[in-house]
């Protein structure tokens, strides 16, 4: 089990009442590191997301299609490890959905960073989804700083959105509060989970979770530490994950390449309409690229 064991963890704190404030929005994203909104994104376009990933999983035999057609539940037998031959097949299926990339540039999400930048938002087009089997608590997302892998500046965000209704024991992301302040730790060792590294978490750490609703958004800084917790049901827990930054700070290269690196833009783009203007987004921005990792994500 990745999972740390968390001492001190109350419910996220709505932030919404603050979006027409954005003095105090500010503050209390540098101040804690996250923010949370109730219903940010419609409940519409996150279902209609949901049920591409359900076509998705339907096609490639996941599902317990006896359950409904848009039952999440696994069918019988079926356990998938990550990075398997089955799992990459399918992701690569996923990081085609226009839908998926089209969501990460949300109106509402990108007025959101405005508030918090006053600068111009890049929304990093390495877009991610979680597709977490139930019972496969070894490879639950472990303590970890976004930093390490994504690099660039540190004032990159996360939005963590779910996909459908999560509640608790479906799995939801725990965040630690204020340990942004605490800079980049360098205490990282090999663990199961994805990244495949976490860090020691000291017992007071203020965690933060709860359940989620469809267009519930969470966001961090990239120096906040979190974690997955397990997924205790007998369906797939869908989830995705986006960042963002200032446009006029340096930003890594692997932030503008497709999640995991498994295929190419034009892979992904193949059969997308040829003019659609979300593909080659970012090359329209003079952006300010760092090609090597940076010296404080070396890990010694």
């Amino acid at each position: 089990m990745s999972q740390s064991f968390m001492r001190n963890i109350s419910d996220y704190e709505d932030s919404t009442y603050l979006l027409n404030h954005p003095e105090k929005l500010k503050f209390k994203a540098d101040n804690e590191g996250y923010l949370y909104f109730k219903r940010l994104l419609g409940k519409k376009t996150n279902m209609s997301l949901l049920r591409d990933l359900i076509n998705v999983c339907s096609k490639h035999g996941f599902l317990d299609n006896n359950n409904g057609h848009n039952s999440k539940k696994v069918k019988k037998g079926i356990k998938i490890e990550p990075l398997c031959k089955e799992d990459i097949d399918y992701y690569k299926d996923v990081l085609k959905l226009r839908s998926l990339h089209a969501y990460a540039q949300s109106k509402e999400i990108m007025n959101l960073f405005e508030l918090l930048f006053d600068d111009e938002v890049l929304n990093h087009s390495q877009n991610i989804v979680r597709t977490v089997f139930p019972d496969t608590k070894k490879h639950t997302t472990p303590p970890h700083q976004d930093y390490w892998y994504v690099g660039g500046n540190k004032n990159t965000w996360t939005t963590w959105i779910p996909l459908g209704d999560i509640p608790k024991e479906m799995g939801t992301l725990a965040v630690g509060k204020f340990t942004h302040k605490i800079g980049i730790v360098q205490n990282r060792f090999p663990a199961d989970g994805s990244g495949s590294y976490s860090c020691n978490v000291e017992d007071e750490v203020e965690w933060v979770n709860g359940d989620m609703e469809a267009g519930d958004v969470l966001v961090f800084n990239c120096l906040s530490l979190h974690q997955a917790t397990d997924n205790l049901t007998n369906e797939i827990r869908f989830s995705c994950d986006f960042r963002y930054q200032p446009l006029t700070e340096p930003v890594y290269i692997r932030s503008l390449k497709p999640n995991m690196e498994i295929m190419s833009w034009e892979e992904v783009y193949e059969e997308w309409d040829e003019r659609d203007d979300l593909k080659y987004f970012w090359e329209k921005f003079d952006l300010n690229i760092n090609y090597e990792i940076e010296e404080d994500r070396r890990i010694n």
